[in-house]
C-alpha cells in the first residue's frame, strides 16, 4: 500500500511516499480502506516533533479516516466487514489503509460520505464535547476565533443549534456571508481591525491562542467560559494567563480541552450523534480541498500558509 511518512522532523518537505506491506488488523481491531483523511494542526505539530504522543520519527502520521472495513481482528464481530464508517486512529491515516481499535469506530449513516465525515470528525466532536463541558446554555453570547477554520466553523454550527448568538472573527469580507449562511449573527473581520472587542461574551471559543489570549479572556462575562482548543497561532506567553486573575471577580472559568482526555465509549457516542445532525442536514461538513495522497506535503503548507475555510483531507 501507498503511505505518507515523517522519516525526520520538519518542515512540510520532509513528508514522503513509500510502499508499505498493508497492516493486518490485531485482536481488538479493524483494518479500513481508507478513503479519506483528515489534514489537521495536530499533524504539523506531529510533523514538527511537537505532538508527544508520537515523540520519534517514522511514524505514519493522520489521526482520523473513514472508509470501508476490509478485515476484523481476532475478537471482533465479522459484520464489521464491509461497513462504512469512521475511526479515530491516533496515527496511520495517511495511507490506503490503517488500522483502528474496534472502539474507535463508528458506523456511518447513509448520505455522508468519507470525505465529510472525517471534515465534521474531530474537530465537531472537540466543538461538541468542549460546548458541553462548558454547559452551554440557550440565549448565550459566544464568540468564536478563526471561525474560518476546522474547529471554528463546527463551534460556530453547534453553537447556532443551541440558540445562542454568535458572533464569528475569520480573516477575509468574502467569508461573511458563508458564515451567516451557518448561523452566525455577527461576523469580525480581523483583517479590518475587527477583533470582537467592545463586548462582552458568555463563551469563547479558541482554537488560535497565540499572543491575544490574555486580552479575549478580559472580554468574558461574569462567570463566562473560556474554550482553548489549541494554539494555532501559537503558545501564549505565560503571563497571559494573568487576566483570569485581573478578572477575578467575574468568576472567569478556562477549559483546556483535548479529546485525548474523553473516554471511547463516550466519544463514540458523541461521534454517532453529530453523524446523525449530518444526515439530517442540521450540521454540515465544510470542506476546503480534497488534496491526493501524495501531495499530503501540499496540504500541509496550505494550512500553515493559507487561511483554509473548513478542512483539508487527503484521499488515497
Amino acid at each position: 500500500m501507498k503511505a505518507v511518512i515523517v522519516p525526520s522532523f520538519g518542515d512540510s518537505d520532509v513528508l514522503r511516499v513509500i510502499d508499505r506491506a498493508e497492516p493486518r488488523p490485531a485482536p481488538g481491531q479493524v483494518l479500513i480502506q481508507v478513503e479519506a483523511a483528515g489534514v489537521g494542526y495536530v499533524d504539523v505539530m506531529a510533523r514538527k516533533g511537537d505532538y508527544q504522543p508520537l515523540s520519534e520519527p517514522g511514524f505514519i502520521p493522520g489521526v482520523e479516516a473513514a472508509g470501508t472495513v476490509a478485515a476484523v481482528g481476532e475478537g471482533v464481530d465479522g459484520h464489521w466487514v464491509g461497513q462504512r464508517v469512521f475511526a479515530l486512529t491516533g496515527r496511520g491515516a495517511y495511507a490506503e489503509s490503517v488500522l483502528a481499535g474496534v472502539r474507535d469506530v463508528v458506523r456511518l449513516p447513509e448520505g455522508v460520505s468519507a470525505a465529510h465525515a472525517v471534515a465534521l470528525g474531530v474537530n465537531a466532536l472537540v466543538a461538541s464535547l468542549g460546548l458541553e463541558r462548558a454547559s452551554i446554555k440557550k440565549g448565550e453570547r459566544v464568540l468564536v476565533r478563526g471561525a474560518g477554520g476546522g474547529i471554528g466553523l463546527m463551534a460556530v454550527q453547534l453553537a447556532a443549534l443551541s440558540g445562542c448568538e454568535v458572533t464569528a472573527i475569520t480573516s477575509s469580507p468574502e467569508r461573511s456571508d458563508r458564515l451567516r449562511d451557518l448561523g452566525v449573527a455577527h461576523v469580525q473581520d480581523r483583517t479590518a481591525g475587527q477583533d470582537g472587542s467592545g463586548n462582552t461574551y458568555d463563551i469563547i471559543v479558541d482554537p488560535v491562542a497565540g499572543a491575544d489570549l490574555g486580552r479575549y479572556i478580559e472580554m468574558l462575562r461574569p462567570n463566562g467560559r473560556y474554550l482553548l482548543f489549541g494554539a494555532a497561532g501559537g503558545v501564549p506567553a505565560p503571563d497571559a494567563f494573568g487576566s483570569i486573575m485581573t478578572t477575578y471577580h467575574n468568576s472567569p472559568t478556562l477549559f483546556a480541552f483535548s479529546l485525548n482526555s474523553v473516554d471511547a465509549d463516550t466519544v463514540g457516542a458523541a461521534a454517532a450523534e453529530l453523524f446523525s445532525q449530518a444526515a439530517r442536514g442540521d450540521l454540515r461538513a465544510v470542506i476546503d480541498e480534497q488534496v491526493p495522497l501524495a501531495e499530503a506535503h501540499r496540504a500541509h503548507e496550505r494550512l500553515e500558509s493559507t487561511p483554509v475555510f473548513g478542512k483539508l483531507t487527503l484521499r488515497p
